[in-house]
Order: structure tokens, then C-alpha cells, then sequence
């Protein structure tokens, strides 16, 4: 199971992860996970807006900067995204051999 994040602002609890189609969402707004330690200030907003696009893709923009503005602890933050951004690369290219469709070079 990905990892998630909990967070409960003015009464509403918020479940916050990634799975493939966010990462993508993000990568096509300009996330670059190579960008991810050299850009902060433009990469920490977007990584952590995207998180939301799984579970409450319909909240604003303006409501998530406001969440993340409110934010503890952002250098630990960093740190979690950084993890579960790295679990979700990673998942793209996991086997299993449960339904896996076979290949082979001729």
C-alpha cells in the first residue's frame, strides 16, 4: 500500500497521496522529480498540490495554498513527499506475477 498523509484543516480531514495518474497530472504542470531538491519553491507547491488530485481533485487551488501555508514541520514534509513520489516511480516498474503478460526478444 502507497503511503498517505492525514491532515485536518477547519474540520475536514484530508487523505493525501499519489498513485500514477497524479504524478502524471503533476509531470504535465511542470513537476520534474530531478527538479525536485533544486527547485523547491517551485517544485514543493506543486508536489504537495499534488497530492490532493487523488482522493479531493475538486478542491481549489486557493484552499490547498492555504493548507500548506499553514504547514508544520516542512523540512519533514519534504522529506515523506520526496519517499512516496519515489514509491510511485517505483510501482511503474514493480513485477508481479499475478496477470502479468509475458515478453520475450526474437
Amino acid at each position: 500500500m502507497n503511503k498517505q498523509i492525514t491532515i485536518e484543516y477547519e474540520g475536514q480531514k484530508y487523505i493525501l497521496e499519489y498513485n500514477r495518474q497524479s504524478i502524471e497530472l503533476m509531470e504535465r504542470q511542470g513537476f520534474s522529480a530531478s527538479d525536485f531538491s533544486k527547485k523547491p519553491m517551485t517544485m514543493l507547491p506543486l508536489a504537495f498540490e499534488g497530492l490532493f488530485y487523488k482522493n479531493h481533485k475538486y478542491l481549489k487551488k486557493s484552499e490547498i495554498d492555504k493548507i500548506f501555508n499553514k504547514l508544520k514541520n516542512k523540512g519533514q514534509l519534504i522529506e515523506v513527499i520526496t519517499e512516496m513520489i519515489v514509491e510511485c516511480y517505483n510501482s511503474l516498474t514493480e513485477d508481479s506475477d499475478e496477470g502479468n503478460v509475458e515478453w520475450e526478444i526474437v
